[in-house]
């Protein structure tokens, strides 16, 4: 017997050993799998009892009636208050013939009201379109059009009215409302609904009111930055509402736990992680109207606050700021986003005592995204063999210079190796669907790659570069092509060019992110060629003119921060930018020869840029 039990316990140590050194990815894999199949039981259930996203808040506002769902400003608003606000807002939409199967677009900043107004609409089966409230005139005029919005609902915000208003003559059968009570800041267009939902009863609405709603329905609209140069309206179904508040599962989230909220609630970190945690498990959520690096810990102390929720521009500006009273003076256990570097990463969890970093990653319409659950510095997570398989997601090698997936003699797609940087692919297939972009068809099918493996087969492309090492840690590298990110949002290079080159004295512009020290993502920079009229360096008045349409134009975020003059644009064959030397060369004087510019953000202007001010911005005496 003692032998045999020898035998066995060698056997055992002896596989331990194998796993060890042969698949150390494997106990990791073994957790992550774990949680996905937790999800995909409960989603199972929600799909074959038909129990949707605000299914799931009401019976947590049943359950915590009175605990705080949300804080902001100071002021508490319980789950309950926030479900019977819903109540109103939907038995009022009702009122004014919104009924389930319509799309109504949001437009409003971080507030109480953005999640009570989103919650009443769900209530009836009304698709949510939320609008960047960055966004104005032609940008924002194509997101109203393309969302197919029969309204739009505000709430506040002075500036937002004007936006609208200075557009509302070019939409089309739309009706205008405003939540809060008419004055004089408001445009007559806007309808007051103050009255109404003071009036409305707030009662739970009858399920039949949403009965035709299922799970694969689409819930809202989120908008992306794309190669077609508008954003796009990304199709998040009710399925992909549920996951979102499943991520802080990682980290062993209860009832008591309170999370700060500062991302905007109209992108899907915010709303359907932020939301999303709240309305499934309880969670108080510190809602803030913004971000703010001085205020955050302070805030975080003073709501004992125990998640946090970040992107890596948001922790770079946090790690960099002046050492504060409440850097460690608080009670926050887990941080979780997307974007964090590598750099970033130990110099924030050293300076402010953080214990768990959950960094993963996502797209808004990608059916496949990644966790990092081991505090694995700069990782979103191990991608082994076993995971790949499973989510049949790969990284393919890519070619920048050419935007195109490199093949074989087969003409089938390359695996890239350990560090080499490569293409994010998912199949398409009914366990990972993709539901692509409303009303837009092209787009949606550009996003789909064809033959990658075999003949016939469907990949969902990421637009996003990988590497991963040796142990299968997965590493963002980059964004591709016609998009690039900066403070935390994507930027489209077709708009912004397009809008530039508007300008008479333009040919051409060719628009592209570069790196600049101490920042998150990358900096715009547009490379302009100016008419053969023209001369070679712009006059200040061209200067100018390009200032106010940027300004007047482009969000904050994708004005330019670096104007570079040029002669000539080199071009493909079938006439694409190259950008790849212009990426490379930067705003280095240096190295370009030609007039270089930079935007001073405080005199909102273009200003010459020369080696002494290029040094000022590599030592980051000069913000961008």
């Amino acid at each position: 017997m003692f032998m045999i039990l020898a035998t066995v316990a060698g056997a055992i140590g002896g596989l331990y050993l194998l796993v060890k050194l042969k698949l150390p990815w494997l106990r990791s894999d073994l957790k992550f799998l774990k949680f996905v199949i937790g999800l995909g039981k409960d989603l199972a259930t929600c799909k074959r009892k038909n129990i949707l996203p605000i299914d799931v808040f009401e019976k947590t506002a049943d359950k915590f009636t009175t605990k705080p769902m949300i804080i902001y400003k100071g002021v508490s608003y319980s789950f309950m208050e926030v479900d019977k606000m819903a109540n109103k807002l939907a038995n009022v939409a009702l009122g004014l013939g919104i009924k389930q199967g319509d799309t109504v677009a949001m437009l409003m900043y971080n507030e109480p009201a953005f999640v009570w107004t989103w919650f009443g609409f769900e209530k009836i089966g009304v698709e949510v379109a939320f609008i960047n409230f960055h966004q104005r005139k032609k940008t924002l005029l194509h997101s109203l059009s393309i969302s197919g919005a029969k309204a739009i609902f505000m709430n506040s915000g002075i500036d937002l009215y004007q936006a609208i208003d200075d557009i509302a003559n070019d939409l089309k059968d739309i009706e205008f409302y405003t939540l809060e009570a008419q004055n004089s800041s408001i445009p007559s267009r806007f309808k007051s609904l103050a009255d109404d939902l003071k009036a409305a009863a707030d009662q739970r609405i009858p399920r039949d009111k949403r009965s035709s709603i299922t799970m694969k329905s689409t819930n809202c609209l989120i908008f992306t930055s794309g190669t077609t140069g508008l954003p796009k309206p990304a199709i998040v179904t009710h399925t992909k509402c549920m996951i979102g508040g499943f991520l802080y599962t990682y980290c062993h989230v209860t009832p008591d736990d309170i999370l700060y909220e500062c991302l905007p609630l109209y992108h899907s970190a915010g709303c359907l992680i932020g939301i999303g945690t709240s309305r499934r498990n309880g969670v108080t959520m510190v809602l803030a109207e913004r971000f703010s690096a001085s205020k955050f810990f302070e805030e975080c102390h003073r709501n004992n606050v125990t998640m946090i929720h970040y992107v890596g521009e948001m922790c770079r500006y946090l790690a960099n700021s002046p050492k504060g009273d409440y850097d460690t003076n608080h009670k926050i256990r887990v941080a979780l986003g997307n974007g964090l570097r590598k750099d970033v990463w130990t110099l924030f969890q050293k300076k402010f005592k953080i214990e768990q970093i959950l960094e993963f990653y996502g797209a808004t319409e990608m059916p496949v995204g990644f966790i990092n659950i081991e505090n694995a510095v700069g990782s979103v997570g191990r991608v082994s063999p076993l995971i790949k398989r499973i989510f049949r997601a790969n990284f393919v090698k890519f070619d920048t210079d050419m935007d195109q997936p490199v093949r074989d003699e087969k003409g089938q797609c390359i695996t890239a190796a350990p560090y080499e940087p490569g293409l994010l692919l998912c199949s398409l297939s009914e366990q990972t669907p993709f539901e692509g972009y409303k009303n837009r068809d092209e787009a949606t099918k550009r996003k789909l790659i064809h033959d990658v493996f075999k003949k016939g087969d469907v990949y969902i492309n990421s637009g996003d570069l990988f590497y991963h090492d040796e142990n299968h840690y997965c590493y963002f590298y980059d964004r591709l092509g016609d998009t690039y990110r900066w403070k935390g949002e994507n930027v489209s290079t077709t708009q912004v060019a397009n809008i530039i080159t508007e300008l008479p004295f333009i040919i051409d512009t060719c628009v592209y992110g570069v790196l600049v020290p101490g920042s998150e993502g990358r900096a715009g920079m547009a490379t302009i060629n100016l008419l053969e009229s023209e001369k070679k360096h712009p006059t200040a008045d061209m200067i100018s003119q390009i200032e106010q349409r940027c300004i007047n134009e482009l969000e904050s975020y994708a004005i330019p921060r670096f104007l570079r003059f040029t002669h000539m644009l080199d071009i493909t064959s079938t006439f694409k930018q190259i950008k790849a030397t212009l990426k490379k060369e930067g705003f280095d004087p240096a190295v370009v020869k030609e007039p270089l510019y930079y935007f001073n953000t405080k005199k909102q202007k273009y200003c010459t840029l020369d080696k002494e001010i290029a040094m000022a911005i590599e030592k980051q005496e000069i913000k961008l």
